[in-house]
C-alpha cells in the first residue's frame, strides 16, 4: 500500500503531464485553492490568455470557462488551448444574445 497521500499523487501527475506535453496550466482568480496551487499563472481572463502568449508551451489548459479559453485560442494560434470542463460557462456570458449586442 502507498503512503502517499491521494492529493499528492494526482498533483504529481498533473505535473508530469504538463512537462510532457510542454503545457502551460492558467487558473482564473475564482478557482478553488487547489487548483490555484497547480497552476503555473493565476489570474482575470484576458491577462491568462496574454500571459499564456509569453510562455513557449505548445499546449494551454486553461482552468476557466469556455469563453476564457476561446480568448486564449485567439491569442495563441497554432496552439492547443484545452479546458477540463468543457461545459463550465459564465451565467452573465449566456444572457448575451447577437441581438442584444447590436
Amino acid at each position: 500500500m502507498n503512503d502517499e497521500p491521494a492529493v499528492t499523487r494526482i498533483e504529481d501527475r498533473i505535473r508530469r503531464l504538463r512537462d510532457e506535453r510542454r503545457a502551460v496550466i492558467l487558473a482564473h482568480n475564482y478557482q478553488r485553492p487547489e487548483v490555484q496551487d497547480i497552476a503555473d499563472i493565476t489570474g482575470d481572463s484576458l491577462e491568462l490568455a496574454r500571459e499564456a502568449s509569453r510562455t513557449d508551451a505548445e499546449v494551454i489548459v486553461l482552468c476557466g470557462v469556455h469563453f476564457m479559453a476561446e480568448t486564449a485560442a485567439i491569442l495563441n494560434p497554432g496552439r492547443k488551448v484545452v479546458i477540463p470542463d468543457r461545459h463550465a460557462g459564465c451565467p452573465m456570458a449566456c444572457m448575451v444574445s447577437p441581438k442584444g449586442l447590436a
